[in-house]
């Protein structure tokens, strides 16, 4: 083919791509655009011939441009592939995909740079749409994690004293008692009874019952090992689930969290409120049912009622060997 033909062809080219060519000198000042160019940039041909790399580089951009276009006029690389962002005619920015190299002469010496890039702005902003996304939807999905665990929360527990609810103590009562089956070690729970707690309300109110029964559940958990239960039964009745104990230490605690709930005092107009409470335990070697364990220790409370309340009662006669 001759010479005139192939550059004939190489000028159509150059016109009639749809990407965008950017011819520049050794000092970064534009010699040749393509009509790509220039619907991209805004400039016309003319004008872009007065322009410098820095006039269409964000000025935030303008470091790194310059210690590119110094690697490749240098000859450190020959040519260099970047996303980079473009300054339009009118002060608006768009991402391109940019491929530069160097036009090298018969001498070796590098002549001129050519730039050939693409509008990338539509992939940088649906990336962007899909990190945007990705946050909202992380964050949404954090959101609905602290919702279940919410909702599981108060599903196992009493919304009032945040202790557990009886559904929950039921299904630790029949593990237990399987355990202690097993293991050949006895177990005990205990029903507390709030003493009088109908006149607390009635002459002080329900909030100040309510208050009552919080700080009450407090003194409840604190009391226990890590490895027992309790849980509010109904109303101002809690139960207590003693995995792998005797009746002997189950019976020290019990007395102790009753000790302690003597300490308790709220505030009232006027003064103070104090409360007791009555306890019963019932211990076994596993070879019962949760009713009847519950209600042996609903017996010994009752007792202890008698008694005179605020005291400790057990429902077997004596403790059995372990």
């Amino acid at each position: 083919m001759q010479h005139w033909m192939i550059e004939d062809l190489y000028a159509k080219i150059f016109d009639s791509t749809v990407v965008a060519i950017g011819i520049t000198d050794q000092q970064g000042k534009y010699v040749m655009v393509n009509p790509a160019w220039c619907r991209m940039m805004g400039y016309s041909a003319t004008e872009a011939e007065s322009l410098h790399v820095n006039d269409v580089t964000p000025p935030e951009d303008r470091g790194s441009s310059s210690m590119n276009f110094a690697r490749l006029i240098s000859g450190e690389i020959p040519g260099i592939r970047l996303s980079r962002r473009y300054l339009r005619k009118d002060g608006s920015c768009f991402w391109a995909d940019l491929h530069v190299s160097r036009v090298i002469h018969d001498d070796g010496a590098t002549v001129e740079l050519v730039g050939i890039f693409v509008n990338i702005d539509p992939q940088i902003k649906a990336e962007s749409d899909l990190q945007e996304m990705n946050k909202k939807l992380t964050g949404t999905n954090q959101e609905l994690q602290r919702a279940m665990e919410e909702l599981e929360k108060l599903a196992r527990h009493d919304s009032l004293t945040q202790l557990y609810n009886r559904r929950v103590l039921n299904e630790i009562l029949e593990h237990e008692i399987q355990r202690s089956i097993r293991s050949k070690r006895g177990m005990a729970v205990a029903l507390a009874d709030v003493d009088d707690f109908k006149k607390v309300n009635d002459n002080y109110g329900h909030d100040v019952g309510d208050l009552a029964l919080i700080e009450l559940a407090k003194v409840l958990s604190h009391e226990i090992r890590t490895t027992d239960f309790v849980g509010r039964w109904g109303g101002e009745e809690f139960l207590f689930i003693f995995p792998e104990t005797t009746c002997e230490g189950a019976m020290i605690v019990i007395e102790r969290v009753r000790e302690q709930v003597e300490n308790i005092r709220i505030p009232i107009p006027g003064g103070e409120l104090a409360f007791t409470v009555s306890i019963g335990l019932s211990y076994h070697m596993g070879n019962d049912n949760v009713d009847t364990i519950v209600n042996e220790a609903d017996q010994a409370m009752y007792k202890a009622k008698q008694a005179g309340k605020n005291r400790c009662l057990q429902y077997q006669t004596g403790c059995p060997k372990t």
